[in-house]
């Protein structure tokens, strides 16, 4: 598209030539010839600074803030007003408006997006209906499929993906919607065929200074949703079903889309879904009361979306939820391990609760968690709280401290955790190094015990000084257990 088109009624100046544009980013790294670079203010960095690089990579356009020299061929323009919603609006003009020609389902919340997301393009795909995806852990069109980067990339990729998703004739795509996103125009001008509101707790208070700032960073995707779909067991999801246009799903209360008779075993889950479709027996493979919401909230979205839930319901029993949420971990060890995403209060609270219904009589529930650095310090010892509320031994270690000292991040966490029980170096263990908590913790687990490892979930890194380590929580745990193994042999 040339560029004089693609920013026409977009308050952006060109200054320089009417080039053609192939694509666009924010990500000098990204930049490939004939592509425009959007040289943005971040937190620590000025896009003008990586001007350079982008014209080296063959950038055919420069959009600033303040306008840069550029080479007489390439074109110089710049933002007039909001450059990341400006770069969202040529992002989705670019892209041929995807948004409106396949249904995309946006699901936002705390808790649950990952899960919700996948479970949605699961429950689609199996039944032979094409589904795209945006995400924490994959962002995906048709068969291609690639590890994800961020919660929901920037407004660029965003449409990048729903183009690719209709160009090889996904009809939907689910997509996880941070608070970030929203605030940031990651998603700007984008029509979410139905939006999902799943729950609300404290997490992003670094970000959003507030709780109620956080929840009405969340509300803004009611407003670019044909349909929004909320849970109505969560308050702040019966604050927004007061202000109408909402549909509701629950499993306590009255709403649109219940699940009623609700059965969790250690093997699977079942309930009876009351919807606006019929009524439908449901049987699953997922594990935990939380998973029941993930489930309803996915099948209220698809019928929300308009797709046959009788048509859907095949594929329930082989769904198998997002990677790094109560994932079981078996090397044939007599005990239990499961790797969780697991990282505010209320989804350790959660995890705990579902981890208790699991443990066989008799046996000691372990849980290994840290707190991350860089983000919001007031969680620190509610999440400890959580711990030493459910837990029979804990393990107190690392989680990403980033720029922080491990240490500080222990301190800071410590408090929420009974002084007796950290007096108890049988039930409170202490070590920032998390590959060595993991090893201390399966050498104490005992048949019948379940380990709990949470916070890392899916993630293969952890970041220490700014620094990123290949790591994640089941090899560290598949290491050792093979280890073991051979050891008796």
């Amino acid at each position: 598209m040339n560029l004089d088109s693609l920013i026409d009624g977009i308050a952006i100046r060109n200054s320089g030539p009417d080039v053609e544009v192939l694509d666009l980013t924010s990500d000098s790294r990204e930049v490939q010839p004939g592509w425009a670079f959007l040289a943005l203010k971040g937190e620590k960095a000025d896009g003008d600074s990586f001007v350079p690089q982008a014209l080296a990579q063959g950038a055919i356009a420069v959009i600033s803030n303040s306008g840069v020299n550029t080479p007489e061929q390439v074109a110089a323009c710049t933002f007039l007003a909001d450059p990341r919603l400006r770069m969202a609006e040529m992002a989705r003009r670019l892209h041929g408006t995807p948004d409106e020609r396949i249904a995309v389902i946006g699901v936002t919340g705390t808790n649950g997006k990952t899960t919700t997301t996948t479970l949605i393009r699961q429950l689609l795909r199996g039944a032979g209906i094409g589904c795209g995806m945006v995400g924490t852990v994959l962002n995906a069109a048709g068969e291609v499929e690639e590890e994800a980067v961020r919660t929901t990339p920037e407004s660029p990729a965003f449409y990048r993906w729903l183009r690719r998703s209709l160009e090889v004739g996904d009809v939907a795509s689910a997509v996880e919607v941070s608070s970030h996103a929203l605030c940031l125009g990651r998603v700007h001008g984008a029509r979410f065929k139905v939006g999902v509101f799943t729950n609300l707790t404290q997490d992003h208070l670094d970000y959003h200074g507030t709780l109620e700032d956080y929840f009405l960073a969340k509300a803004r995707l009611k407003l670019q949703s044909e349909r929004f779909l909320v849970n109505v067991d969560d308050p702040y999801g019966r604050r927004l079903l007061e202000g109408g246009r909402c549909w509701g799903y629950a499993i306590d209360r009255e709403a649109d889309y219940r699940a009623t008779e609700l059965e969790l075993g250690p093997t699977g889950t079942r309930f009876r879904l009351r919807g606006l479709q019929g009524d439908f027996d449901i049987e699953s493979p997922l594990l935990g009361r939380f998973n029941a919401y993930n489930l309803l909230a996915a099948l209220a979205a698809c019928a929300e979306a308009g797709f046959d839930l009788n048509r859907l319901l095949p594929a329930v029993p082989r769904v198998t939820g997002a990677p790094g949420r109560l994932e079981r971990v078996d090397c044939g060890q007599p005990f239990g391990v499961m790797v969780d995403y697991a990282h505010t209060p209320d989804a350790l609270e959660k995890l705990l609760a579902e981890g208790r219904r699991l443990l066989p009589t008799g046996g000691r529930l372990h849980v290994l968690f840290g707190c991350g650095g860089d983000r919001d310090r007031t969680k620190r010892p509610l999440m400890a709280a959580a711990v030493g509320a459910g837990a029979d031994v804990l393990w107190h270690t690392s989680d990403n401290p980033r720029t922080e000292d491990p240490e500080r991040i222990l301190d800071d966490a410590a408090p929420g955790i009974p002084e007796p029980l950290r007096a108890d170096g049988n039930r409170y263990h202490r070590n920032a190094d998390r590959r060595e908590s993991v090893r201390q913790a399966l050498a104490d687990c005992r048949p019948g015990d379940l380990l709990l490892l949470a916070g890392k979930g899916h993630e293969p890194y952890q970041e220490i000084h700014g620094v990123k380590y290949p790591y994640s929580d089941r090899s560290a745990v598949e290491a050792v257990l093979v280890n073991q193994s051979k050891g008796e042999a």
